[in-house]
């Protein structure tokens, strides 16, 4: 259970969430021509929903947000055009077209000829800092945004530097994710130095024997 827990909470901060949309940025300007309509699309919504969650964090999608707390999912989606978003699809897409990993690689390849181009240590340091590999962990948050309210809650954490204020999702009821497992397998044994507490599995192990 814990280890489920562990893999389904997802921690972004703004800067990770500025870095990967000045990755993405970078990218689109790059084949924005050589884009199919429908990728084009795709690809811009993606940009509007890292805007919508970068506006929450700024506080200006929420001026009575407190230093730290809860926050609904709808209120990370206000942005312009979010609403239009069919996140599903969306999901759908990122998994199929694996544009985090494109995006990733075309960025770091283009940094790594600006490098050897140009030596001075400033501008390397600056480029490892767009570069470092973010929008797939920002890809990670994405799904969570599509979980019910009832399998966990979302948190946000105010910080001193605004680039470290960050958006945190906690699974709170596992039993769906391990459901799938039990639905696959013909029989799976739980084996541990306690099972305790026995309760926690019961719903997602109805018929089983204890």
């Amino acid at each position: 259970m814990d280890a489920i827990l562990g893999i389904y909470t997802v921690e972004v901060s703004l800067a990770q969430l500025q870095r990967a949309r000045e990755q993405l940025t970078i990218y689109l300007q790059k084949f924005r021509n050589k884009l199919k309509g429908k990728n084009r699309v795709y690809v811009t919504q993606v940009v509007r929903l890292l805007d919508s969650l970068m506006t929450y964090l700024n506080g200006s999608g929420n001026e009575q947000k407190s230093a730290s707390g809860n926050v609904q999912a709808v209120d990370l989606l206000r942005g312009k055009g979010v609403d239009q978003i069919n996140l599903y699809k969306l999901m759908h897409y990122l998994q199929e077209s694996k544009l985090a990993r494109k995006v990733e690689g075309y960025v770091s390849h283009e940094t790594q000829k600006d490098q050897s181009s140009n030596s001075r240590h400033d501008t390397g340091k600056q480029a490892h800092d767009i570069t470092m590999p973010v929008l797939t962990h920002i890809q990670s948050f994405f799904f969570v945004l599509t979980n019910p309210d009832r399998e966990g809650r979302f948190f946000f954490t105010s910080s001193k530097d605004p680039h470290e204020t960050r958006l945190k999702y906690l699974l709170l009821d596992p039993s769906e994710h391990f459901r799938e497992i039990v639905e696959d397998a013909r029989a799976v044994i739980l084996a541990g130095g306690t099972m305790s507490p026995v309760n926690n599995l019961q719903p997602t192990l109805p018929d089983t024997q204890y």
